[in-house]
């Protein structure tokens, strides 16, 4: 059996082989004679036992007697209590305060990490608002400038490319619709503008061949505008579908035998079949008149007017806005006709003009 006794703590034992009965009862002893000494060395003694059986299993352990004076120093002094004693001179009384030496600790602790953290806090303030700080928000900033930089410059690249090619199509347009072409040392002269000079000359530039080309488009939409109404107003599509019987010309006429000009068309087609304008215009006549029978005539601009004869019926009357492709009539036989036709002719400038000439289509009769 080995008795030790370090920094308040005895352990008894004796060889396994001993009986239990025995061994139970050291036990208890020991525990007893443990928190004994515990007690005497300041321990409260709700505690003592716990630190003895700690001791106990360290020292099973194989701890040494220094460990186990330091581990009883240690507890010790955690559970010792400062007195502090204040007096108090207007009542002459003594006020006597009792710390834990953990809160003593604890404080201290605390004020360690309040340092720490306004050290941190310092630090931040610094990094922000001294110079240190504003370059390096001053290099934060240009590297994203630089990285926009970029960008535009790309946007750039790939806006030239693109006035390229819209510069190469406003010619192709302007050769389709017969206006002048451009030169490419023209258009890099470009048009100036209202607003001040950027800072890149390569920006100006682009934005000069910009407003050129605008210029440019404009001008050929208008163009366009032009001739779009010019074939609008343009006689261009047969009035009806049938068979061309008698041509534009001199021919022998079928009433006198004298040969005289047949100025338009004779197109054989059904009684009743429609009549439709070949462009879009202003009908100025509706009616009948002699030797033509039923007839209507349309102005469509530009000195061109359309006549339509020998129709069995109108559809139309003198005044009438018709669009290309609208019903103007019905075919028949009326007037000075050898048979159902109708008879159509173009006026151009006050003269009489080839019809074939504006036709744009074939009779799928023919």
């Amino acid at each position: 059996m080995r008795a030790t006794f370090a920094g308040g703590c005895q352990e008894l034992g004796g060889p396994g082989t001993e009986a239990a009965e025995r061994n139970n009862v050291a036990k208890t002893t020991i525990l007893h004679v443990c928190s004994t000494e515990w007690v005497k060395v300041g321990i409260p003694a709700p505690y003592s036992p716990l630190l003895c059986v700690l001791c106990g299993s360290m020292s099973g352990l194989g701890t040494t007697a220094f460990l186990d004076r330091w581990l009883a120093s240690a507890i010790v002094t955690a559970v010792e209590r400062l007195q502090l004693l204040v007096a108090l001179k207007r009542r002459n009384r003594f006020l006597n305060l009792s710390v834990p030496a953990y809160a003593i600790y604890l404080g201290i602790a605390g004020v360690v990490a309040v340092f720490v953290l306004g050290s941190l806090l310092g630090s931040f303030a610094v990094s922000r608002l001294t110079d240190q700080g504003r370059l390096g928000k001053l290099a934060r900033e240009n590297k994203t400038l630089k990285a926009q930089v970029a960008t535009y410059a790309a946007a750039m690249d790939t806006f030239r490319q693109f006035l390229v090619k819209a510069e190469q199509m406003d010619n192709k347009l302007r050769a389709s619709i017969n206006l002048p072409l451009i030169p490419g040392d023209i258009r890099l002269m470009g048009i100036g503008g209202s607003r001040p000079p950027s800072p890149e000359p390569g920006v100006d530039a682009m934005l000069r061949r910009l407003r050129f080309e605008q210029q440019s488009i404009a001008e050929i939409e208008g163009a366009v505008k032009d001739q779009q109404a010019r074939l609008a107003n343009m006689p261009s599509i047969w009035p009806v579908q049938g068979w061309v019987t008698s041509g534009f010309g001199y021919r022998r006429d079928p009433f006198t035998g004298a040969q005289s000009l047949h100025p338009g068309l004779d197109i054989v087609a059904p009684t009743g079949t429609q009549v439709a304008a070949t462009a879009a215009g202003h009908v100025i006549y509706a009616g009948w008149k002699s030797g033509w029978g039923r007839c209507v005539e349309i102005d469509h601009g530009g000195g061109i007017r359309t006549f339509y004869a020998h129709c069995r019926s109108l559809t139309v009357n003198a005044g009438d806005n018709v669009f290309r492709g609208d019903m103007i009539a019905t075919v028949g036989s009326s007037g000075r006709s050898t048979g159902t036709h109708l008879h159509y002719g173009i006026l151009a400038g006050g003269n009489w003009a080839n019809p074939d000439n504006y036709m744009l289509t074939q009779l799928s009769a023919n």
